[in-house]
Order: C-alpha cells, then sequence, then structure tokens
C-alpha cells in the first residue's frame, strides 16, 4: 500500500512540479534574487501542466483513452495556477514561456506512437536540460554576463546528471534507436561522465553562489546526487527512483533557506 501511494503521487507530475519549483528558486536564492509569488505559481503551474501533458494528455489522445475525473482535476488545477501566475507578467516573461511551451509540444507530439523530439537520438536528455535550466536563469540575466554564462552552464549540468539515474532506469524500455546516453555509453560510462560532471558543477558553485556557505551546501547536494547515481540499477522500481531523484531539489532550497537563516 505504501509504495501504492508513492507510485501515484509520482504518478501525478506534482513531485516534479514540486522539484521544478524548488530548482528554479533556489538559483534564485543562490544570486540574492526573490522571485515573486505570481511567478513561482506560473512556474509550478505550468511546470505541472508540461508534465500531465506527457502522462496524461499525448497518451490519452493518442491511445484514445479518457482522461478519468482526478487527471482532469489536476490538469485544470495547474492551468489555473500557471495562468494566475503568468496574467501579470511582464512581456519578456510571456516570450520565455512562450518558448518553453514550444519545446515542450514539440517534445512529444499527440499525433501519432513515438512523434517528437525525444525520439531523435540522444536528443531527449538535452530537450529537459534546455527547459528546466532556461526557466531557472531567465530572471537572472541581469547578473554580469560572464556569471550569467557560467550559471546557466552550472543549471544544465544539474539537470544532465539529475536526469541519469531515470535514463538508467528507462533502458528495459527504451527502444535501442533512440541512443540514450546509458545506450550509448553503457551504465558504467554513463556513471563515469556524471561523476565528471559533478565535480565540474562543484566548480562552478564555488564561482557563482554569492556566499561561500550556499555553495558548500550545493557541493552537499551534488554528492548526495553522486551516491544516488552510484547506488542506482536499471531494475529499480522507476517510482522511487523518481522520487529520490526530484526530492534532490527540494532538500536543496530548504538546506540553502536554513544555512542563510540559521548560520
Amino acid at each position: 500500500m505504501k509504495h501504492i501511494g508513492i507510485r501515484s503521487y509520482i504518478e501525478s507530475s506534482l513531485h516534479v512540479a514540486l522539484s521544478l519549483l524548488a530548482f528554479c528558486n533556489v538559483f534564485a536564492m543562490q544570486q540574492g534574487v526573490d522571485l515573486s509569488v505570481s511567478l513561482q505559481c506560473a512556474i509550478f503551474g505550468f511546470g505541472w501542466v508540461a508534465y500531465q501533458y506527457f502522462h496524461f494528455i499525448v497518451p490519452a489522445l493518442v491511445k484514445e483513452q479518457r482522461i478519468n475525473l482526478p487527471q482532469a482535476i489536476m490538469l485544470f488545477s495547474a492551468i489555473a495556477i500557471g495562468f494566475y501566475g503568468l496574467v501579470t507578467q511582464a512581456t519578456t516573461v510571456w516570450v520565455v514561456f512562450g518558448f518553453v511551451a514550444v519545446i515542450t509540444t514539440l517534445y512529444t507530439l499527440p499525433f501519432g506512437a513515438q512523434m517528437g523530439l525525444r525520439y531523435i537520438p540522444t536528443l531527449k536528455i538535452f530537450i529537459v536540460a534546455l527547459c528546466w535550466s532556461t526557466l531557472a536563469t531567465f530572471e537572472l540575466y541581469n547578473v554580469v554576463s560572464f556569471d550569467f554564462i557560467l550559471i546557466a552552464s552550472k543549471a544544465i549540468l544539474w539537470i544532465l546528471v539529475l536526469i541519469v539515474p531515470l535514463e538508467i532506469h528507462d533502458l528495459n524500455r527504451d527502444a535501442p534507436r533512440l541512443k540514450t546516453l546509458p545506450q550509448v555509453l553503457g551504465v558504467r560510462g554513463v556513471k563515469l561522465l556524471s561523476y565528471a560532471l559533478i565535480l565540474l558543477a562543484i566548480a562552478l558553485a564555488f564561482m557563482t553562489a554569492t556566499t561561500n556557505i550556499l555553495a558548500w551546501v550545493e557541493m552537499g547536494m551534488l554528492a548526495l546526487l553522486g551516491m544516488l547515481i552510484f547506488k542506482v540499477k536499471r531494475n529499480q522500481p522507476k517510482h522511487l527512483t523518481s522520487l529520490y531523484v526530484e526530492a534532490i531539489p527540494v532538500l536543496w532550497l530548504g538546506l540553502s533557506y536554513f544555512v542563510l537563516t540559521y548560520c
């Protein structure tokens, strides 16, 4: 029963939407930027919509299945939250969200099985990294240009590494033609690549965080992610892998807030 409850929570896409919101907040916090409540609603709401689009809407359209009542309630709730947050935003914010929405739509097209950018060999992981890093960094555009490049690069590294455990799990169901990183490099090879990217992200953490204590917290989170990648196996239940992976940004935000408040 416990695993059924966790699976239902993960499949609702609420967990990954909270993870996205935490990821965006922690990047803003590191630069001393406060995201408005309305912008946070837009990020959370439309992030939730995006993952419901992948998991509910596209399968329902392709397989001509009905969306059940709980799914419909979650979808309309996410849309309402998203529009509530976006309606008061500046034009530039609408442009950014429009760009991410277009990429999200093209990621998986609802016109037939295996249509969309995610089915182009090796591209899937980089599309996700582009969308998350765009939402996490566009409000930091007024940072000195060189620093912004480092911050955006670090965000991309973070997402690439976060996705690796899920990519390893999906080895059992991904078609060979997709040529995902674990398919191309093997499980051992993609883990070694992840460790190298983590070391690079740690270096960028100390170059971009406004305080050393936040950089140390980030290093701890990257070390935790490294341990999770070391432990992950392709035959683990995916809902548990998703639970642990997507909880890391939430834990990162909580610890960052704690050390800034009490240390």
